[in-house]
């Protein structure tokens, strides 16, 4: 059976994936540091020991002891597909309503949608893709039209009679809590801060293994007691509120000497 030589472009992925995408041109940014200048592809990958980390843009200030929650809903609606495009095509043409956005008033800057994903409903079948980069809508009187470049070639013919919808990456602006738009109590947790920051900064946020954050007395203080969730605050809590449905954070590693809460480390299990 002959061996598979792998391409330069497939060694780097994998490089990437444990290192970090890091931008051309730019120096590589440790755990302990913020960066006013983005140095690394928004959510980008870093692995060290049995921690992963991903990078993120803070548009607040983030404390290392509160998770950090998305801010803006989803940032573009459902709308109609803006030309025609070939299978096979990684380029094409979407809609921007003038409430959508990260400002929501129509506006986008460019390759904000980066590390984000799309979802198309289509008369040839329906298709989910990632974005590699954007262009910016900065005039929008009633409904802008943009570009985005794909991480992988649409599998169908899609025409302006179909519609797309879209997220920005988890990792675009994160903030803690009391700045989320909509309201604590909806938005997603995605990861523990490395450092502190204000708005404006790049940095890392761990998303998977041993790690702590502030902790309600509840947690892990009864025995089965294991399950760790995220409050509305960033904070770790015991239970699944009052509708049992809160954010998952992980589960508790140790115990104290004899039994309960102990600091408690946490398995963190968000994004691997």
């Amino acid at each position: 059976m002959a061996l598979r030589h792998y391409t330069r472009a497939e060694l780097a992925q994998v490089m990437d994936h444990i290192v970090g995408d890091l931008l051309t041109g730019r120096t590589p940014q440790g755990i302990q540091e913020v960066s006013t200048t983005q140095r690394y592809r928004v959510g980008s990958r870093l692995q060290i020991g049995n921690r992963v980390y991903h990078y993120a843009m803070a548009n607040g200030v983030l404390g290392p002891q509160m998770g950090a929650l998305v801010e803006n809903e989803q940032d573009v609606s459902q709308e109609i597909i803006g030309a025609n495009a070939a299978a096979g095509a990684t380029v094409i043409t979407l809609t921007l309503d003038n409430t959508d956005g990260p400002t929501y008033n129509g506006l986008l800057p460019a390759n904000y949608l980066e590390g984000g994903t799309l979802m198309v409903f289509g008369a040839l079948g329906d298709f989910i893709r990632g974005i590699k980069s954007n262009t910016a809508v900065t005039v929008n009187a009633g409904t802008a039209t943009f570009t985005v470049v794909l991480d992988i070639p649409i599998p169908v013919a899609i025409t302006v009679a179909d519609v797309g919808e879209v997220m920005a990456s988890q990792y675009r602006s994160v903030v803690s809590f009391g700045d989320t738009h909509i309201g604590n109590t909806w938005m997603t947790c995605v990861g523990v801060p490395t450092m502190a920051t204000v708005a404006g900064n790049w940095t890392w946020l761990q998303t998977w293994g041993p790690t702590f954050l502030a902790v309600a007395a509840e947690v892990g203080d009864a025995a089965e007691d294991r399950t760790v969730y995220f409050g509305g605050d960033g904070a770790f809590r015991d239970f699944a509120g009052a509708g049992g449905e809160n954010q998952q954070a992980g589960y508790i590693l140790k115990t104290a000497k004899a039994g309960g809460q102990g600091l408690p480390f946490v398995m963190l299990m968000l994004d691997p």
